[in-house]
C-alpha cells in the first residue's frame, strides 16, 4: 500500500466498515423485515463468534435488541466493545457484521486495516458449518464534523461553498429573499457510480447538524463507498472492495479539503 498523508486534526466522527448478506424475512412486501425461520444458526454463530472475540481482546458484551422485540434483518443485535473507550466496536446481527472505530483510536486505513481483517476473520471462520455463506454488500463510511476551530469563523453555508468548494446554483433573484445567506442551513446529498467497480456507488452528503452534545452546529460529511454484489466470503475478496472504497474515499476528502490541509495538519504515512 503506497504512503498517504493523514492529518493530525483530522475532522473525523466515525469510520463504519459494514458487511452484509442474504437471511430469511418474513412479512408482507414492503415491510419491515422481520427475521423468520430458526434461530440456532444464528445462535451457533454467534457463541463460536463471541470465543474469538474475546481473544481479540473484545471482553464488553452488549445486546442492542430486547429479548422481547422482534428482530429485523441487517439490524446489529450484539456490540462488543475491547474496553470502555467508544472505539473500537464490533456489531453483530442477521445478515450484518461492523467494525466501527474512530478517534482517538483510529489513525489511518493501514493502520486500521489488519484491525479490519483479523474481525472478517472471526466471522467467517466462525460460522456453522453447513452454512452457504456469500456476502451480499461491503461498505466503507466516513463521518466528518467540521468544527469552529476548522471553519474558523466561516458558517456552514458559507464554509461549504468558499472552503469545500461545494455550490449550489439556483437562478438569478431566488436568493434575494432571504435575509442573511450566512443563516442559510444547507443539505446536499448525491449518489454517484463508481466506474471502476462493478455495482459499486459513492454516496455524498453535507448538511449542517449538532453531534453528541455539541451546542452549536458543524459541517457534517458523510462519504459512503458501497458494492451491492455477491462478494465470496473471504477476507481478500471484501477488503479488495474495501480498499477499493478508500483510495475513490481518500480522493474525494483530499480534493474537497485542499484548502484546509494546513489548518489540519497533515504529515506523510510511511
Amino acid at each position: 500500500m503506497l504512503p498517504s498523508t493523514i492529518y493530525n486534526k483530522a475532522p473525523l466522527v466515525e469510520l463504519i466498515v459494514e458487511i452484509r448478506w442474504a437471511v430469511q424475512v418474513i412479512g408482507i412486501p414492503g415491510g419491515l423485515p422481520i427475521v423468520g425461520g430458526t434461530s440456532s444458526v444464528f445462535d451457533i454463530w454467534f457463541q463460536r463468534l463471541t470465543g474469538s472475540l474475546r481473544e481479540q481482546g473484545f471482553h464488553n458484551l452488549e445486546r442492542l435488541v430486547p429479548h422481547d422485540m422482534p428482530v429485523f434483518a441487517h439490524q446489529p443485535v450484539y456490540r462488543y466493545k475491547r474496553s470502555e473507550d467508544v472505539f473500537p466496536i464490533v456489531q453483530f446481527g442477521h445478515g450484518i457484521f461492523t467494525v466501527n472505530a474512530g478517534p482517538p483510536n483510529y489513525k489511518s486505513w493501514k493502520v486500521f486495516r489488519p484491525n479490519v481483517r483479523q474481525a472478517l476473520e472471526a466471522l467467517i471462520a466462525n460460522k456453522p458449518d453447513d452454512l452457504q455463506l456469500v456476502f451480499s454488500r461491503a461498505s466503507l463510511r466516513y463521518i466528518d464534523a467540521f468544527d469552529e476551530s476548522l471553519r474558523q469563523g466561516a458558517s456552514n453555508y458559507a464554509f461549504i461553498r468558499d472552503d469545500l468548494g461545494v455550490s449550489i446554483s439556483l437562478p438569478v433573484g431566488l436568493l434575494d429573499i432571504t435575509s442573511d445567506e450566512n443563516e442559510i442551513s444547507p443539505t446536499l446529498a448525491l449518489r454517484l457510480p463508481v466506474a471502476e467497480d462493478e455495482n459499486a456507488t459513492l454516496a455524498f452528503q453535507l448538511a449542517a447538524g449538532r453531534l453528541g452534545g455539541r451546542t452549536s452546529a458543524d459541517t457534517i460529511m458523510d462519504l459512503a463507498y458501497a458494492v451491492d454484489r455477491e462478494i465470496p466470503a473471504t477476507q481478500d475478496a471484501v477488503l479488495a472492495a474495501l480498499d477499493r472504497g478508500y483510495r475513490t474515499i481518500h480522493k474525494w476528502f483530499a480534493k474537497l479539503t485542499e484548502k484546509l490541509h494546513e489548518r489540519m495538519e497533515p504529515t506523510t504515512e510511511a
